[in-house]
C-alpha cells in the first residue's frame, strides 16, 4: 500500500455529508466511554487499574461535556438577537459541570455527568424543535445521549 492510498483510506469520504461525517465522528466518540464502562464494571474493586479506570472515565465525560458547550458557544456566535448573551454564559456551564465532577467522588460523579449529559441532550432536542440547530443534529445528540447516559450508570452501578 502506497502512502498516497494509506492517507486516503484515513480520511472521510469525499463528498460525504456532515451529517455522515458527524455520526461517525460522533459514535467513535462513544467509544471511549463505553470501553471504560465496561471494563470498571467488569473490574474488582481493588483492581490495580480501578482509580486510574475511573479518573479517566470521568476526565473523558468532563472533556466531552466541554466540547458540548463548546458547539453551543458555536451556535450563540451566529445568533443576533436579545439571547445571545445568554447563550454565551450558559455555554460554559457543561464544561464547569464537568470539571466539578472530577473532584466529586464516585458513584456521585457519575450522577452528576448523567444529569449533565441528559440536560444537554434535551436542550439540543429543544434548539432543534424552535429551529436554532439542524434536526439531523437533534436527533444524533439524542442517540449520543442516550449512549453517554447508559454509561454513566453503569459507572454508577460499578463504584456505587
Amino acid at each position: 500500500m502506497t502512502d498516497a492510498q494509506d492517507t486516503n483510506e484515513t480520511q472521510p469520504e469525499k463528498g460525504a455529508s456532515p451529517q455522515t461525517i458527524a455520526l461517525r465522528l460522533g459514535y467513535a466518540g462513544l467509544a471511549p466511554a463505553v470501553v471504560l464502562s465496561l471494563w470498571l464494571y467488569g473490574i474488582p474493586d481493588d483492581h490495580l487499574w480501578r482509580a486510574t479506570t475511573i479518573a479517566l472515565l470521568t476526565s473523558y465525560a468532563a472533556v466531552v461535556l466541554s466540547f458540548l458547550g463548546g458547539i453551543r458557544w458555536g451556535y450563540a456566535m451566529s445568533e443576533t438577537n436579545d439571547d445571545t448573551a445568554n447563550l454565551f454564559a450558559i455555554s460554559v456551564l457543561p464544561a464547569l459541570g464537568g470539571w466539578v465532577a472530577y473532584f466529586i467522588p464516585p458513584p456521585y460523579s457519575f450522577v452528576l455527568l448523567a444529569v449533565a449529559f441528559a440536560a444537554h441532550g434535551a436542550w439540543d432536542s429543544l434548539s432543534a424543535q424552535r429551529g436554532n440547530m439542524p434536526d439531523w443534529f437533534a436527533r444524533l445528540r439524542m442517540q449520543l445521549t442516550a449512549g453517554i447516559v447508559v454509561t454513566m450508570i453503569i459507572a454508577f452501578a460499578a463504584t456505587a
